[in-house]
C-alpha cells in the first residue's frame, strides 16, 4: 500500500503498457497485454513512491466522482484523509494547489464551472500535473525519518537535509547537504555540551562550532574508559563524512544519502545518551 491500490485503478491501456515493459525482461515468453495486482502482505511503502501513488489515486477519485462514477457519500471520507496525508508529505519546491478540501467543494465547482465531463477531466489533470511530474522525478533513496530528538534545530535541519536530498539534481546540491549535516552535528553538540561539566580530552576549550571536541567531551564524560571507545568514535565518523561530502566536487546521491543517514544515526545515539544521562 498504496502502490497496489494505484495499480488496481489503472485503465486498461496503462496496464497494457506496464505489461509490455515487464515482458521485455523475458524475451522467450509470449507477449503480455495486462497485469494482475495481488497484495501478498500488509507492507506499506513510504517516501516519494508512496506520495506519487497517493497523488494518482486522489486525481482519479476526483475524476471518478465528477463523471458519473463513485458517490461522494461513499468516498468523501477517504478523499479528506488522503488530502491531509498529501499536504503533510508534499516536499518543499513541489507545487500542489488543490483548492478543494473535500469532494462537496469540488462538486460545487464543477457544477458551476465545468459542465462537460471532458472539461472536468482536463481540469483535474492540469491541477495534478505539476505535482505528479515533480514527485515522479524524486529519489527514493532516503529512509524513513527517525523519531524526533526533541532539539528543535537538530530536527529541523535533519528534515531539511532529507528534503534537499529528494530534490537534489546537481553536485552542488549534494555538497550543500554535507554542509547541512555538519550544521546538524554542531547543533547537536551545542544541545548537550556544558563547559562547566565536560572537559575536552586535549585540554583545549571548544569554540561554539567545534562539534568534534564538544561531543568528545560530552560522551567521554558519560562513557569514560577504553571499553567505551567505540561509542565515542561514532560521531567522529559521521562528522568526517559530512565534511567529505561538503568539499567533494564529485558528490554523488548515494554518498549524500549515506551522509544524511549517518548524521541521523548520530543524533539518535546522542539523544539516547541524553535521556539516561544524569547531566541532561
Amino acid at each position: 500500500m498504496p502502490i497496489d491500490e494505484a495499480l488496481k485503478k489503472l485503465p486498461p491501456q496503462d496496464r497494457k503498457r506496464i505489461a509490455e515493459a515487464i515482458a521485455t525482461a523475458y524475451p522467450n515468453r509470449k507477449a503480455a497485454h495486462d497485469i494482475a495486482v495481488r497484495s501478498t502482505d500488509a507492507a506499506a511503502v513510504g517516501g516519494a513512491a508512496a506520495l506519487l501513488a497517493e497523488l494518482l489515486i486522489h486525481r482519479d477519485m476526483m475524476i471518478d466522482v465528477a463523471t458519473g462514477g463513485a458517490r461522494i457519500q461513499d468516498v468523501g471520507d477517504y478523499y479528506q484523509a488522503r488530502e491531509a496525508r498529501i499536504r503533510q508529505t508534499i516536499p518543499e519546491g513541489v507545487t500542489y494547489d488543490n483548492p478543494h478540501g473535500d469532494l462537496w467543494a469540488w462538486y460545487q465547482h464543477w457544477r458551476a464551472e465545468l459542465p462537460q465531463y471532458e472539461d472536468r477531466r482536463f481540469y483535474v489533470r492540469q491541477l495534478f500535473g505539476p505535482a505528479i511530474e515533480a514527485v515522479a522525478k524524486r529519489s527514493s533513496l532516503p529512509s524513513e525519518p527517525r523519531e524526533a530528538t526533541g532539539w528543535e534545530r537538530v530536527d529541523r535541519a535533519l528534515s531539511k537535509a532529507r528534503t534537499q536530498l529528494e530534490a537534489a539534481s546537481a553536485e552542488e546540491d549534494l555538497q550543500a547537504i554535507g554542509l547541512l549535516c555538519r550544521e546538524v552535528i554542531i547543533s547537536l553538540a551545542q544541545a548537550v555540551y556544558d563547559p562547566t561539566i565536560h572537559e575536552s580530552l586535549d585540554g583545549v576549550r571548544p569554540s561554539e562550532t567545534d562539534a568534534n571536541r564538544m561531543l568528545e567531551a560530552y560522551i567521554a564524560h558519560v562513557f569514560p574508559g577504553a571499553s567505551n571507545k567505540e561509542v565515542r568514535a561514532h560521531h567522529r565518523a559521521s562528522l568526517a563524512l559530512a565534511l567529505n561530502l561538503q568539499h567533494r566536487r564529485t558528490a554523488s546521491r548515494q554518498l549524500a544519502a549515506l551522509c544524511v543517514e549517518a548524521t541521523a544515526s548520530t543524533a539518535a545515539v546522542v539523544s539516547i545518551i541524553a535521556r539516561v544521562s544524569p547531566d541532561q
